[in-house]
């Protein structure tokens, strides 16, 4: 019933040293736990023990660890964090053929990230690296649009300070998505989760305080 999505933003140079500290972590888990030397960082395999995450089933207190190493790696480094959302029943009961939430979000984000960039007075525009998804084409032209007549709706905007193209990337391959998943799903978790074990609440109110510092923005449309 809602959407989520988030980006994490850092100079180039920044991201480098991310990819160190996130190889340095994967070595000590694969020494400690036996997880590929190669591991991707993604929030829903690593805290429910799934996948190549496996052998941390059941062990949620070393998950929540890991989980705080790896955004810890980031936060600490300066990475800025920004979170957009939109509650898709009331989007559906408000509209009869609304717009599909990836492609809602995705334009308020990118928004906000020009904003962020704008603001930090970059000499250079902001490269903007999405995971891929089945159609990222059709967002592709949808943003080279955006830049040729701005974007709908009351904020409108031309993205000025976003090189165009967008790039989508291989998350497995690309640390800053890996970042920004983790990052994203422990903002949903925040906002969506109240009935959880007291234990799982605590590890999610830790894991969310590595990067609350460095949150420049989070918002949830609701139509």
């Amino acid at each position: 019933d809602r959407y989520y999505m988030g980006a994490a933003i850092a100079e180039q140079e920044v991201w480098d040293l991310v990819d160190e500290r996130l190889d340095d972590i994967r070595r000590v888990n694969h020494q400690l736990h036996q997880t590929p030397v190669n591991i991707e960082f993604h929030g829903h395999p690593l805290m429910g023990g799934q996948g190549d995450w496996s052998p941390m089933r059941g062990r949620h207190r070393e998950a929540a660890t890991i989980y705080r190493r790896a955004l810890g790696a980031a936060a600490s480094l300066g990475v800025e964090f920004l979170f957009r959302g939109v509650d898709v029943a009331r989007l559906n009961a408000r509209y009869r053929y609304p717009y599909p939430p990836h492609e809602i979000v995705l334009q308020h984000l990118l928004e906000r990230i020009d904003d962020h960039c704008r603001k930090l007075g970059a000499a250079e525009e902001c490269i903007v690296v999405a995971d891929q998804v089945p159609d990222q084409e059709n967002h592709q032209r949808r943003v080279e649009q955006y830049r040729r007549i701005g974007t709908p709706g009351y904020r409108t905007s031309v993205l000025e300070n976003i090189s165009q193209p967008i790039q989508f990337g291989d998350s497995s391959l690309v640390g800053g998505l890996q970042v920004a998943d983790l990052a994203v799903y422990i903002h949903r978790r925040k906002q969506v989760v109240t009935t959880a074990d007291p234990r799982a609440l605590r590890a999610q109110a830790q894991i969310w305080q590595v990067i609350a510092p460095r949150v420049v923005h989070q918002h949830e449309w609701h139509p």
